[in-house]
């Protein structure tokens, strides 16, 4: 059994092949779900709803069916709840500090009070009531609801009759719809999504409202009084498409159609000598060429992982084959040649692409440096999100491993382990020069909530409140395990039968998982079990006895038979330490490695060096083995003490910084040390000027 999902795995790595699944689903029309829960609430309370889209080969599970139990989730959720959505909310509504809820106030009341904030700003807002909503869902905690009734009282108050709103331009008294930048529609299309999911979770229509008011506004206007190249930061496709999956209401679907059909349709025309900055035709929002003639990623990261995660939604809808062979194109160029080991996928926070001006983007293949990379937490979430649709849309544990990628090390190191500080770029090597030449200046230092850099923070907040949604997938034939941790999952199969089951494990730091069945129907139910990347050593056991002929497609185990409660399928992932390298042609990486085990990458920082010793001097021995324990030095607090640190030995080329630019090769050996290694996500917790690294140079030892 080893063998064949070791075969399985190197063959679907090495040819790229995306399986499909022939199974046939019901068309039905998309409308509001009238089922409630035992306490009156919807019960199709989804957060992304492809239950009833005909080319979507997977269904999903309302956010009620998996609760956390214990563990690395657990704790996250549990912060979430207790601290970060508290902070987020006590900043926004804070004149002095995010000045949200009085923007918004303000543009109630044009010319009576002033903007403060970025142009987006209150997004923040909408994403906090997305988050919001899913904590209130769980925990019906009167004060988080009092906050939304509260927050959709002002926004309601701002929105014009037309349904129109961006507090900048209201509160400015600007004309609408001048410069892509003001980021009027991508306001409005978190809005919309905020709208959509306030309703599947509280049952109250008064977001939804507001939100259709604007989606109506945009139906009536987008690709007629305004380009629709202004969607150029496209939110609004994800909210437009969930719109209609709730609603029914074809309009809306055909307003993301039609932005996403006149992207690229008037390409700019320049030479290397004639360079023109702008939005408009131009590779920063992938407008050059029509989506579906694209072959490159390209851009700003945000704007293409929302554009293809949009684009994905609508082939689910729609089918077409030319829109999906295009996607697919791209998610390969993107995994394949642009991403980072941690899942970041912008290298460049400024440069040029086809002769156009980008920001915040993509690089070339396999350019990948690790201090300048730009990284930001958005295109991250927005990679899982795409990834997600990618998944359900054509099951692969390819596209469930980059998510774990992004889950681990890609979003979550954005957030301090205290739950109160944000990083807004994801880097994977700071020296003490970056802190010299940025200081003050950029968004690699850990912040507190502000009136700048809050989309990125707003978007980590509400994916971890709805993380839970994208641990399983349903089928006709049974449930898919996507992720694992310790959680429980009460649902109803296609089928209509009930069915539970619970997750007993300590993922990530460890790697063995009981699977416990604790409610299932008297015939035979499938559970497919993804089977992660760096899991080369699995192994399955139902009650104790090894399974020798498990067969393993799309990357995933499947074990169908008659349950009974309190049947057990035992997992281990064996949990090795690894050192990666990266293709030679990242010259950034070359001739070192990163630390990895199971889906945690790793890294160097300077409060575990010895004094007088630094990032940049140590090297990695090519035997390395590594010890794990719980705990990280210099810190205390409940994730920190759940966390995972590596023991291990390190080699310190003590002339490494007391040399000239360039030196001869130095042929000595080093002096070996205790070498600490911490999980990426953890860096930057303990002192604001930290040194760190992901990569480290190796030493060959025999």
């Amino acid at each position: 059994m080893k063998t064949k999902i070791v075969f399985f795995l190197v063959l679907n790595t090495l040819m790229g092949i995306s399986y499909s699944i022939n199974a046939q689903a019901s068309i039905v029309k998309h409308t509001t779900s009238k089922a409630k829960t035992s306490d009156g609430l919807p019960a199709a309370a989804y957060i992304v709803d492809h239950s009833k889209s005909e080319h979507s080969q997977l269904r999903p599970l309302p956010f009620d069916a998996v609760q956390w139990t214990n563990g690395f989730w657990a704790d996250h959720f549990k912060q979430l709840t207790d601290v970060t959505l508290d902070e987020s909310w006590r900043l926004l509504a804070d004149p002095n500090a995010g000045h949200v809820l009085d923007n918004l106030r303000n543009a109630a009341k044009p010319g009576v009070g002033e903007y403060i904030g970025t142009t987006w700003h209150e997004e923040w807002l909408y994403k906090w009531i997305e988050a919001a909503a899913c904590v209130w869902r769980v925990t019906r905690n009167p004060e988080v609801e009092r906050r939304m009734n509260e927050a959709i009282s002002i926004i309601g108050a701002a929105q014009q009759p037309d349904g129109y709103l961006s507090a900048k331009k209201l509160v400015k008294k600007e004309p609408h719809f001048q410069d892509a930048r003001d980021h009027e529609i991508y306001n409005m299309g978190h809005l919309i999504t905020a709208g959509v999911i306030h309703y599947r979770m509280t049952g109250k229509d008064t977001l939804l409202n507001i939100a259709k008011r604007s989606a109506n506004f945009l139906c009536k206007t987008v690709g007629v009084t305004v380009k629709p190249y202004m969607a150029h930061n496209p939110s609004v496709l994800m909210g437009l498409v969930e719109l209609y999956r709730l609603t029914g209401e074809k309009k809306y679907l055909d307003c993301a159609q039609m932005i996403v059909d006149r992207r690229g349709e008037n390409p700019k025309k320049q030479s290397m000598n004639n360079f023109v900055p702008g939005y408009e035709g131009s590779d920063i929002i992938q407008d050059r060429v029509p989506l579906r003639k694209s072959t490159e990623v390209v851009g700003h990261n945000v704007f293409f992982t929302y554009l293809y995660t949009g684009a994905t939604d609508l082939y689910a809808e729609s089918g077409e084959e030319e829109l999906e062979s295009a996607i697919t194109g791209l998610w390969n160029d993107l995994t394949l040649h642009k991403m980072f080991i941690h899942g970041g996928v912008s290298a460049h926070a400024q440069g040029l692409s086809n002769n156009t001006f980008v920001a915040e983007a993509a690089g070339n293949p396999y350019e990948l440096p690790n201090s300048s990379c730009y990284n930001e937490t958005c295109g991250q979430i927005g990679t899982f999100m795409w990834g997600y649709r990618m998944l359900v849309n054509h099951p692969d544990s390819q596209y469930a491993d980059v998510m774990e990628r992004e889950m681990y090390n890609g979003f979550l190191p954005a957030m301090s382990l205290d739950g109160k500080l944000w990083f807004y770029r994801n880097i994977l090597r700071r020296y003490e020069e970056d802190y010299k030449v940025k200081e003050g200046t950029d968004m690699n230092n850990r912040q507190s909530l502000g009136r700048k850099q809050i989309c990125c923070p707003s978007n980590l907040l509400r994916t971890i409140a709805q993380l839970s949604a994208y641990f399983y997938s349903l089928d006709d034939s049974g449930v898919w395990v996507h992720q694992y941790g310790g959680n429980k999952l009460n649902c109803k199969l296609v089928t209509g039968d009930a069915f539970s089951l619970e997750q007993i494990t300590n993922y990530p730091w460890s790697g063995d998982i009981q699977v416990v069945i604790r409610k299932a129907p008297s015939k035979s139910v499938a559970i497919r079990l993804r089977v992660p990347n760096w899991a080369s050593k699995a192994s399955f056991a139902i009650n104790g006895k090894q399974l020798t002929n498990a067969s393993v497609e799309y990357g995933y185990v499947t074990i169908a038979q008659n349950w009974k409660v309190g049947d057990k399928i035992t997992i281990n992932f064996p949990l090795e330490t690894t050192l990666m390298t990266a293709d030679p042609r990242v010259e950034e990486t070359r001739n070192q490695v990163a630390v990895t085990r199971g889906p945690v990458l790793y890294c160097l920082e300077s409060p575990d060096l010895p004094s007088g010793y630094d990032v940049p001097s140590v090297y990695i021995p090519s035997n390395s083995t590594f010890k794990p324990v719980f705990g990280m030095s210099g810190i205390n607090n409940e994730i920190s003490n759940h966390t995972v640190s590596l023991q291990g030995t390190g080699i310190f080329k003590y002339d490494a910084l007391k040399a000239p630019l360039y030196r001869p090769f130095n042929q000595e050996a080093g002096k070996s040390f205790d070498l600490t290694l911490i999980p990426y996500y953890a860096w930057a917790n303990r002192s604001k000027k930290t040194t760190m690294s992901v990569w480290l140079p190796i030493v060959v030892k025999e």
